[in-house]
């Protein structure tokens, strides 16, 4: 890249033009002292590059005192061979032009472009900045940051790399990187990155041989339980029985009755007296509402007045306000017609200006109509397949509640299948050769086992037949449980369309399947439709109508024309407008005030009216007297009836008091509890034993022994399994360290070329130096023959001035790797070098020098004696202002 003509207008001290020319290709020298503005020529160029033209956060550059300048910046200059240029004003009259050769483009257009082709990037919001900058911040050095190296190369990393990687093709393949990627992938599913603790399957593997270790304990302690529960089954029996034949709770039960009867009488009486005590709290509440609305009549006869003076003030406020609003329309009227007279002037000025504007937006509404229509397209066909998606996942919904239900069902059946199996009458039967017996309608030969669940009819051929009932309490309720359970699963799954719970299952994955196509899908749609496809359409609709409308606006445009003489001059005529624009808007806020306060005004006075009209019927109301006289007649009854009430109530009180319920109901409780526990303690007993039995045959019939020998062989192989991770886990750690290992050998060679170009620049200024160069592209330690041996210095620990040295012919052997890869560079050096010695200064000269073989170099300096030998003519600011 190379600068050809830079122009600034405008911009900060330079109010008035200035002009720059005839830019060599090499070295470039500008001279002038502080405050001659060598600064702001660089901020000119920066701001033509980093900064949007629309942006809101570039106040400072424009000149002090003057709030309605436009800064402005032009460049010429050369970009792979072709000519360019860049127009850009901020802040009053923005506007961004770019000539690339044949090409032009505008607006944020021509930005992006710049950014694409020199390595940079432009901030979200507000001003950009140095994270920002990328190449050229890396290149363009400010005043004073010479030294300041490595945060300027972080900014520009990724681009370095890229001309590395450009440089390097077959070095840097990413077979490599893949491969270490797969490797740590790997390892990740089996180890954590920090501590390398198990996670995933080899987790998975150790929890369940631990778990399979502790199933295994605590079976053997069922075992152990189990034989305990044998023994105490036969205590348990003897004290049933010891209990069954006394029934100690029969003479408790005698003695509640006799108890409960006297209490049936004192309960009598607190009914009757609470019935008397409802009564007269009703009384007491009838009273107070006669009362509230014998008041309620008073405060309408107040409130009538209060709504006849807010009425009056309300008619007055009204007539104040509606007074001076014709005079405000009058005058807001005689404004409104000198301001289109003062526009009438202007657009004989503007009509150029307006053609040219509307032909550059043409071109650009028609290039964004082309994007936006193949971007729609895109997301149409994105948007049907989310829709057929979502039809599918729609017509085979399971809800969650469904499914947990249905499970639920099934571990229930099963449970009460191996319970009524453990309870169920066993009938075993064995018959002669051709004999046979019927079982409900069913003919039986042979020998067998059945176990009978319900009630069942056995006949015997010449005998007769016998009704067998199978015992056990909670048999018949396991049975209505089991019924009532496959009822209600199969009427779920007929709801569902579906015949069994694994279909269901099957259906839920397959849902699961299509919830993640959809969330592909609707990815898809977002990434192409962020603000929705309707957004889409409105947008492609929007730039539709502004192509053609624009079409339109530059047919209906009539020919240019010259200025007519007799009009005044175009500052003239815009002042006139905003003057006139002024008036009209503060007569406009005036007016509008002024509508305010009558419609407010006229609000007022309506509501005023209603309330108004309102209360006087309230009072007027025909039968309001009626009502007030029958209110005080009530009033004077009930008090009567509320005396009578109390002496009644006293009476009731007294025999009560007598009667003391309270300890004929702690008699009941007590004899009621006492009988309760007794026998409640029977039953539990019966159950306990049921229970007991029940669970020993269960265990019995559950093969302990048989699922200790599976738990164990089922806990060998999750050992052997942990096993096998342990050893795929340990063997994955060591491989990608072996492999990280080789992946910084090849970083070495990375930097090599970058290395090769800073050794050139460095034996220039420390002969026999050398410098290593970290991994992220940065200078690192300086090494320097010293006394037979070597001395280490770091970057951070030289002193200023080596450092700015540093800082300067690092940039130039960046501006070299990247100028091999083919990406354009140009290097600007505002004041830099100044803690130089002279010595240093005139090797820093040879360093230059060497550099402007190869690359355009502008140096602004305010020391133009210090400079005299560096082979190019000095020009000063000052002369090029004049």
């Amino acid at each position: 890249m190379r600068l050809t003509r830079i122009r600034i207008e405008q911009f900060r001290q330079f109010r008035t033009a200035l002009e720059i020319g005839d830019l060599a290709p090499g070295l470039n020298l500008f001279t002038g002292p502080n405050e001659a503005g060598k600064s702001t020529v660089v901020a000119a160029i920066r701001a033509a590059f980093f900064e949007r033209h629309r942006s809101a956060s570039v106040d400072d550059l424009r000149p002090w005192n003057e709030p309605n300048a436009a800064p402005t910046v032009a460049l010429d200059f050369e970009l792979n061979g072709q000519p360019c240029h860049l127009t850009k004003t901020f802040l009053s009259r923005k506007r961004c032009i770019l000539q690339l050769g044949r090409e032009t483009l505008d607006g944020e257009l021509a930005e992006d472009r710049l950014a694409e082709l020199l390595g940079f990037q432009y901030a979200g919001r507000g001003a950009s900045k140095a994270e920002h900058w990328g190449i050229p911040g890396l290149l363009w050095i400010e005043q004073g940051s010479s030294q300041a190296l490595r945060e300027a190369v972080g900014h520009a990393t990724d681009h370095l790399r890229g001309a590395l990687h450009q440089s390097l093709g077959e070095v840097t393949a990413r077979g490599g990187d893949e491969l270490l990627g797969v490797v740590a992938a790997q390892r990740h599913e089996l180890l954590t990155e920090a501590g390398a603790r198990p996670r995933g399957g080899y987790k998975e593997a150790l929890d369940k041989e631990s778990a399979l270790a502790a199933e295994l304990a605590q079976l053997d302690q069922e075992i152990a339980r189990y034989r305990e529960r044998v023994d105490a089954l036969a205590a348990l029996r003897r004290e049933h029985a010891a209990d069954e034949a006394e029934q100690p709770w029969r003479v408790l039960r005698a003695q509640q009755g006799e108890a409960e009867a006297r209490l049936q009488a004192a309960a009598e009486l607190h009914a009757a007296l609470t019935a008397e005590r409802q009564r007269a709290a009703e009384l007491a509440s009838r009273i107070d509402l006669l009362r509230a609305q014998l008041d309620g009549f008073a405060r309408e006869e107040q409130a009538l007045a209060a709504r006849r003076a807010a009425l009056e003030s309300a008619r007055q406020a009204h007539a104040a306000a509606t007074a001076p609003l014709e005079n405000w329309r009058a005058r807001l009227v005689q404004a409104e017609r000198a301001l289109e007279a003062a526009r009438a002037m202007l657009r004989a000025f503007r009509q150029r200006a307006e053609r040219a504007r509307l032909a550059r937006d043409a071109e650009a509404a028609q290039r964004q109509l082309d994007t936006v229509t193949a971007q729609l397209q895109q997301a149409e066909a994105a948007q049907l397949r989310v829709q057929a998606l979502q039809r599918e996942i729609a017509a085979n919904a399971i809800g969650p509640q469904e499914l947990k239900t249905l499970r639920a069902q099934a571990r229930e059946l099963a449970d009460i299948d191996i319970r009524c199996r453990a309870v169920a009458t066993r009938l075993t039967y064995e018959l002669e050769p051709g004999q046979q017996i019927a079982l409900n309608g069913q003919a039986l030969t042979g020998h067998g086992e059945i176990r009978l669940l319900a009630l069942t009819t056995l006949v015997l051929p010449g005998l007769g037949r016998l009704e067998i009932a199978p015992g056990g309490g909670d048999l018949a309720a396991l049975t209505a449980r089991a019924t009532e359970l496959a009822d209600a699963q199969h009427m779920l799954l007929a709801r569902l369309g579906l015949d069994s719970l694994a279909a269901v299952e099957a259906r839920e994955l397959t849902q699961n399947n299509l919830q993640n196509d959809l969330a592909i899908a609707q990815a898809s749609l977002r990434a192409l439709a962020p603000q929705g496809l309707d957004a889409l359409h409105a947008e492609h609709t929007v730039w539709a109508a502004r192509a053609q409308e624009l079409a339109q606006a530059l047919e209906r445009l009539p020919p240019p024309a010259d200025t007519p003489a007799e009009l005044p001059t175009a500052a003239e005529a815009e002042a006139a407008e905003l003057a006139a624009t002024q008036t009209v808007d503060a007569l406009r806020e005036d007016a509008h005030r002024a509508e305010l306060a009558a419609a407010d005004a006229h609000s007022r006075l309506e509501a005023a009216i209603r309330e108004h009209a309102a209360a006087q019927a309230l009072c007027e109301a025909p039968e309001r007297a009626q009502r007030l006289a029958a209110a005080s007649r009530e009033l004077t009854a009930a008090r009567a009836e509320q005396a009578a009430l109390a002496a009644r109530i006293g009476e009731l009180e007294r025999q009560l008091a007598a009667a003391r319920p309270e300890i004929l109901q702690q008699d009941v409780e007590r004899l009621r509890a006492s009988a309760e526990q007794l026998e409640r303690q029977h039953h539990e007993r019966r159950e306990r034993l049921l229970r007991l039995e029940v669970a020993l045959q269960t265990e019995g019939a559950r093969g302990l022994d048989e699922r200790r020998a599976e738990l164990a062989r089922d806990h060998a192989q999750a050992a052997r399994r942990v096993a096998e991770l342990r050893r795929r886990a340990a063997a994955l750690d060591l491989l990608l360290d072996l492999l990280r290992d080789q992946r910084r050998a090849l970083t070495r060679r990375l930097q090599a070329p970058l290395q090769k170009h800073l050794n050139r620049y460095l034996q220039l200024l420390f002969p026999q130096a050398s410098i290593e160069i970290d991994e992220d592209l940065a200078p690192g330690p300086l090494i320097r023959p010293k006394g037979g041996g070597s001395e280490w210095s770091g970057f951070e620990a030289l002193s200023f001035g080596a450092r700015e040295q540093m800082g300067v012919i690092a940039r130039l052997a960046y501006a070299d790797l990247l100028a091999e890869a083919g990406r354009p560079t140009l290097l600007i050096l505002d004041d830099a070098l100044v803690h130089s010695d002279a010595e240093r200064l005139a090797q820093m000269k040879r360093v230059l020098f060497d550099a402007a073989t190869r690359h355009q170099i502008l140096l602004f300096t305010c020391h133009p004696a210090n400079w005299r030998d560096l082979g190019v003519a000095a020009r000063a600011l000052a002369a090029l202002r004049g």
